[in-house]
């Protein structure tokens, strides 16, 4: 390579030596592995760039508090602040409820202000389904222009990223966590995510069989669940013993509410006509406990996006009855349809 001159691993075209161009950065899963040994023979934390030297190009990251997410969020603050506490003893919370409460909108905000930054490294999106699998969360073979190689999941990436920034709190979401085979997608992970086994002596090796694996005290999981589909089964006691679960509730009598809707030019009448109208509905849905009951209360998301350039206020309304809330309705009272046109009749009568 030398004699050539040409542009190699350990010399440049000038015959120069090209100090540390053949390294690469470690990844995750080696960092993993060798901050463990570190820790078993120093006890302490590797002293790796990622832990303990700040870099000068480092993006500035503001600071995001409880009340930035209740600038936004429906919530009082007694609720807010609950379920931070709970996150952060339990590590691991559900937010269930009806459609249209802001599930997902809440999760994001609430998982800042339990980290402190709006830091979307350091926040983990999925959405569970019928295909998801082990192999998409945990770790499995995947196809190579030569093979296939093994290669962690989701999670488990996530995981490693946290172990090596244990300083920091990582969030991870779980969109719609009741629509997937559990039992399938979480594997050793049942065990592996309690609160009281997150920590290096409960590692164990993983369907693979090669390095060991927890998962860390900095790392909460936030799952969401839609408590309106008919078509889930119950969620499996192991996991229910794992999560706490927390109700989120249709809150359109919220001033925020309000006051969102006073800002899309919205009349006050026309306000007071949805507040009142849907909350008379929600009043039939959650007390026909033989059909219905709390988990179908319409939410007050279906109405936060307000109407559209030039659309006047009334038939914005119009609009959202006939194209999201009526049929919902006739989802839920299928076998009573004399019930939906009576609603139908009340929900767009003239104002």
């Amino acid at each position: 390579m030398a004699e050539s001159g040409a542009k190699g691993l350990f010399y440049n075209n000038r015959l120069g030596l090209n100090q540390g161009a053949y390294l690469t950065e470690a990844t995750p899963t080696l960092l993993t592995i060798l901050n463990r040994a570190y820790q078993a023979f120093a006890g302490r934390s590797l002293p790796h760039l990622l832990m303990d030297a700040p870099q000068e190009a480092e993006e500035v990251i503001a600071p995001y508090t409880l009340e930035d997410a209740l600038e936004v969020l429906f919530l009082e603050a007694p609720q807010a602040q609950d379920i931070l506490r709970l996150w952060a003893a339990k590590k691991n919370i559900i937010l269930q409820g009806p459609p249209g409460v802001g599930k997902s909108f809440a999760a994001q905000k609430l998982a800042f202000a339990l980290m402190g930054a709006e830091d979307r490294s350091r926040f983990g999106l999925v959405q569970f389904h019928q295909s998801y699998s082990y192999e998409d969360f945990v770790e499995g073979y995947r196809p190579t222009a030569t093979g296939f190689d093994l290669r962690a999941g989701k999670f488990v990436e996530f995981c490693r990223r946290a172990e090596a920034d244990p300083k920091k709190i990582y969030v991870f979401v779980i969109d719609e966590i009741n629509r997937g085979n559990l039992s399938k997608i979480l594997g050793e992970l049942m065990l592996l995510i309690e609160h009281d086994k997150r920590d290096p002596k409960w590692a164990m090796p993983l369907s693979s069989g090669k390095v060991p694996f927890y998962v860390p005290a900095n790392v909460h999981i936030l799952g969401l669940m839609n408590t309106a589909d008919r078509s889930l089964a119950v969620v499996d006691y192991a996991l229910r013993r794992r999560f706490a679960f927390v109700d989120i509730e249709p809150n359109l009598n919220a001033p925020k509410f309000r006051q969102l809707l006073s800002g899309y030019g919205l009349k006050e009448d026309l306000i007071d006509t949805l507040i009142s109208r849907v909350g008379m509905l929600n009043k039939e849905i959650v007390g026909d406990v033989a059909n219905l009951g709390p988990g179908f209360a319409i939410g007050h998301s279906f109405f936060c996006s307000g109407p559209m350039s030039e659309e006047e206020d009334t038939a914005w309304y119009e609009r959202v009855m006939k194209t999201e809330i009526l049929p919902l309705l006739r989802e839920y009272w299928f076998d009573a349809p004399s019930k939906v046109s009576n609603w139908e009749g009340h929900l767009l009568s003239p104002m």
